[in-house]
Order: C-alpha cells, then sequence, then structure tokens
C-alpha cells in the first residue's frame, strides 16, 4: 500500500491540461490568457467590471500595435539621415530597404488589428496610418534631398520645348 502511494508521488499527472478555463483542479486561467470580451463565468456584477477591464486592456494594446510602425522604423530613419545626401549604392539600398518595410507596413493595417474585434480600432488604425504617411514623408523628403527625385526644373529639361531663334546679321567684312 506505501508502495503504491508514492508510486503515484512520482508519477506526474498530465490530465486535463489542455482544457481552457476548467475549474476541475481549482485552478483559473493566468491573468492576460483569455483575450475575449466573452468570459464565462462568475456574478452579473462581476462580469461587467470584468468586461470594461479586458476592454481597456484590448484598448490598451491596440493602442501599442498602432505605435508600432514608428518604433520599428525608428532605427531605418536614424541610418538614412546617418547616411547623408550622397547617391551611393549603400544609401540607396537602405532606402529601397526602407520603402519596402513601409509599404509593408500599410499593406498589413487590417492584419494588425484583426485580433480586437470585439472593440472599436478606428482611431487606432488612423494612427497607425498617419505614422506610416510620416516615415513615408520623411523618405520621400530624403529621397529628394538625395537627388533620387525629379523634384527641379532641370529634371524635366527633356519636355521643355525649345524655342528656334531666327537671327539676321549685317555688317561688312574687312580683310
Amino acid at each position: 500500500m506505501a508502495d503504491k502511494d508514492e508510486e503515484k508521488r512520482k508519477n506526474w499527472d498530465f490530465q486535463n491540461l489542455d482544457v481552457a478555463g476548467s475549474n476541475k483542479n481549482g485552478l483559473d486561467d493566468p491573468v492576460g490568457y483569455r483575450m475575449t470580451m466573452d468570459d464565462g463565468g462568475g456574478a452579473g456584477g462581476k462580469t461587467k467590471v470584468k468586461s470594461s477591464h479586458q476592454e481597456q486592456l484590448l484598448e490598451k494594446k491596440a493602442w501599442e500595435i498602432a505605435i508600432a510602425p514608428i518604433q520599428s522604423v525608428g532605427m531605418n530613419l536614424f541610418m538614412l539621415w546617418m547616411s547623408g545626401s550622397s547617391p551611393g549604392i549603400f544609401n540607396v539600398m537602405i532606402l529601397g530597404y526602407c520603402l519596402t518595410s513601409i509599404v509593408g507596413q500599410f499593406s498589413r493595417v487590417n492584419a494588425a488589428f484583426v485580433s480586437f474585434k470585439s472593440i472599436d480600432t478606428t482611431l487606432q488604425k488612423l494612427a497607425y496610418l498617419a505614422l506610416c504617411s510620416v516615415s513615408l514623408a520623411y523618405l520621400l523628403y530624403h529621397a529628394s534631398g538625395m537627388g533620387l527625385l525629379p523634384t527641379s526644373s532641370g529634371d524635366w529639361i527633356a519636355y521643355i520645348p525649345s524655342t528656334e531663334v531666327i537671327e539676321q546679321t549685317t555688317g561688312i567684312v574687312h580683310s
């Protein structure tokens, strides 16, 4: 009998570990484990407090995702600023990398906020797009300073029509 009890203590029991939210063992899910608004359980007043707390937590996480573009692009923009205004091969490669990164962030707006369907994320999406636009504007400003964008009249000289000057000269030739 003592051997069986000792054998039970040595063996670990891994059953019922994958059941989410089960209170069979008296263990609740850890804080922040479930990020949905439809948490079941508890009294009516307690679920309202829980749901408002969950909603505030979801809004906070959505704002963290909204400001993520400026954090991820910050180092790239610093590299652009440090590289100067000469159109060298490495500067152009860094410029291309930053451009693809920013365009990728524009295309992932809805994917970034897909996990927050239970709250309204319109302001967060607008902030996300605004920060991506600011970094794109700085990128275009830097490309213009390097001379890679046609912004001056000399860049469009081929499209300026030339005028034919008709000239007459008169005079005496001394020999």
